[in-house]
């Protein structure tokens, strides 16, 4: 994170012309990177315009720490399940 401070989802909506919503929508697909703390969700403005940056024959350039299935928290830790093993389903 280089940006002074983190953006809101209505911030970084302002800026890219899309609602809060949209925002927040994208972040749960992964096609923008966020953080999680507790409720609310920060975005880095530098990291959120550098996926849209066009990459090699004008295609917008993955984002490749984050999958659409993961999102970043600073408050979620592993959390052990009861028993210490998995069941064979």
């Amino acid at each position: 994170m280089s940006s002074e401070r983190l953006l809101t989802a209505r911030e970084v909506g302002q800026f890219l012309g899309l609602s809060p919503a949209t925002v927040l929508d994208k972040w749960e697909r992964g096609e923008l990177p966020g953080f999680k703390f507790g409720r609310a969700v920060r975005f880095d403005l530098e990291e959120v315009l550098a996926t849209g940056r066009p990459g090699a024959g004008g295609e917008v350039a993955p984002v490749p720490y984050q999958s659409p299935g993961q999102r970043r928290s600073l408050t979620a830790a592993p959390v052990p399940v009861p028993g210490g093993e998995e069941e064979d389903a």
